[in-house]
């Protein structure tokens, strides 16, 4: 991919991502080139590269736009992540080493002081830099591959559990219960844990749909 169409395709996903672009917006070609200023098959390429990675649809008249997930979509794709962040754990657990564990041990002071000062969603990044961690040193890529595509659909979602009441202490509590298991080298322990904590945003998410959303 040219310099441009590498800038379109990230400035796009960004933009989704973070949602400057939201669920269901059409994505007008002609605007968004000469808005980054490239052609309108540089655009094209760049939409097609993110209808594969689920965060663009095509409609009916082949425009784009930002693909939307019902609750019934966003709680299947938990369940799935349910079970390969389990095994993503179970993996890790039996490579870690202390410097991914300083690491952590770091990550969760750092939530701590988050959540006493209430920044709910500087809380949210460490946590995503914890899971990040696993994902480095899983020695079953396949697994991350399929991991990373479910986690950019679900992102919309991730970020805002975390604002319901209660949540970010319970996930503190998972996440330092994570942590234990790891440190203590046990695989099994780890998987358990971790997919608590993921059933646990999947019905936070499903409790608390019509508030969030």
């Amino acid at each position: 991919m040219s310099l441009s169409g590498e800038k379109a395709y990230e400035t796009i996903k960004s933009r989704i991502l973070n949602h400057v672009y939201v669920p269901s917006q059409t994505l007008v070609e002609s605007a968004l080139a000469e808005e980054l200023g490239v052609s309108r098959n540089t655009v094209k390429r760049a939409l097609m590269m993110l209808v594969n990675e689920k965060l663009v649809e095509l409609e009916a008249n082949k425009s784009a736009r930002v693909k939307s997930l019902t609750l019934e979509e966003a709680v299947y794709l938990l369940e799935i992540r349910e079970r390969l962040e389990g095994l993503i754990a179970y993996s890790a657990a039996k490579v870690i080493t202390e410097k991914e564990l300083s690491i952590l041990r770091s990550n969760l002071g750092e939530m701590k002081g988050f959540l006493a000062e209430n920044k709910l969603l500087e809380y949210s990044g460490i946590n995503d830099m914890i899971h990040q961690v696993l994902y480095d040193i899983c020695p079953n890529r396949e697994a991350i591959e399929l991991i990373q595509s479910i986690r950019l659909q679900l992102r919309r979602y991730n970020k805002r559990t975390v604002l319901i009441t209660g949540r970010s202490s319970q996930s503190l509590e998972e996440h330092t219960a994570l942590f234990h298991a790891l440190e203590g080298g046990d695989p099994d322990e780890a998987e358990r844990v971790m997919r608590i904590h993921i059933h646990n945003v999947r019905t936070t998410l499903r409790d608390n749909y019509h508030i969030l959303f």
